[in-house]
């Protein structure tokens, strides 16, 4: 799995002197895939000052004008949306700025004279370079004071080392049990549930059962999915369903009596389902361990299903039909 601390050093590295001049009102986050999974970790983290948007699409959105700053990352540099939102903005004279592994966008970047991040060459899929990717983006966003503070440089290298915290390695549930969660998935369709305000931790994990174990999985966020999804338990083959349910210990009462109550509810109709609490003292430790501990279930998971965690070739075959 990820070791943090490395790709937090090395991403932060590669950033240290780049910066983009002037005042924004607002940052654009582009990119797709794997490569957005930072910009979503950001929101996470409830930075003050930071206003901004997340771009998952062609171009830019319509009202992004010159007190807007987009950032497009692309950990292949070859992304055919997030090129087409950085053509975008340099035909629209939006300030950009680029974090890239190479490819076309660094290219791109490097014709118009535009900012870039050039990330440590590591051959691992974009949602194995996260660490890289998120300490780039903070880095950049201080050095051009967006930020007053890089939140990666507050933490220490032991409390980021796998093993050492609590929740991290072996995140509220020990690692070596792994094995016996992947079995009570098995090939069952993964459901990844949290509060809203944790929306993106679940879908972390959605993106890993899919990539990873070749399986659809789907991710829904509390109270919200009570009004809605929640009635599909009726007809289904509840069966056919494994949920897994992300609580925070330290958030609201209302929302983790909401995920109690979901957890009883599973309960009840004999569903089986895994409740998770999120591990860490702080919201960046608590998005790292469930980042984490979602990666070794998935490689466990694919593991047990016989599959290669790291093929790529549905992927690629839909690119090119």
């Amino acid at each position: 799995m990820i070791d943090f601390t490395k790709q937090f050093k090395e991403g932060a590295e590669a950033a240290e002197n780049v910066k983009v001049a002037g005042k924004f009102d607002r940052v654009i986050f582009c990119g797709m895939g794997g490569s957005i999974i930072p910009a979503e970790m950001i929101s996470l983290l409830w930075l003050e000052g930071l206003n901004f948007y997340i771009h998952r699409t062609f171009g830019i959105p319509h009202w992004a004008n010159k007190k807007c700053l987009v950032v497009c990352t692309s950990w292949s540099g070859d992304t055919e949306e997030t090129i087409s939102s950085f053509e975008a903005a340099v035909r629209a004279g939006v300030p950009v700025a680029v974090i890239t592994k190479g490819g076309k966008l660094l290219a791109l970047a490097q014709k118009h004279k535009i900012p870039y991040v050039v990330l440590p060459q590591d051959n691992a899929p974009a949602r194995y370079g996260a660490g890289y990717m998120l300490a780039a983006l903070l880095t950049l966003l201080t050095n051009s004071a967006i930020l007053d503070n890089n939140p990666v440089s507050s933490f220490s290298s032991a409390a980021l080392t796998p093993g050492s915290v609590p929740g991290l390695a072996r995140p509220n549930f020990a690692k070596q049990n792994l094995g016996g969660l992947a079995a009570r998935i098995s090939d069952k369709t993964p459901l990844i549930y949290s509060s809203y305000r944790w929306r993106y931790l679940a879908r972390f994990w959605k993106i890993f059962f899919n990539e990873d174990c070749k399986l659809h999985s789907f991710s829904n966020y509390f109270p919200e999915a009570a009004h809605n999804e929640i009635a599909g338990f009726t007809a289904t083959k509840r069966e056919v369903y494994f949920p897994i349910i992300l609580i925070d210990p330290d958030e609201e009462t209302a929302d983790q009596s909401k995920l109690n109550q979901l957890a009883n509810f599973f309960n009840r109709l004999t569903i089986d389902s895994q409740t998770l609490s999120l591990g860490g003292k702080t919201r960046l430790e608590k998005i790292l361990n469930s980042y984490y501990l979602a990666g070794s279930t998935a490689e466990a998971l694919a593991e047990k299903l016989g599959v290669d965690p790291l093929d790529n070739s549905m992927i690629e075959a839909f690119k090119k039909s």
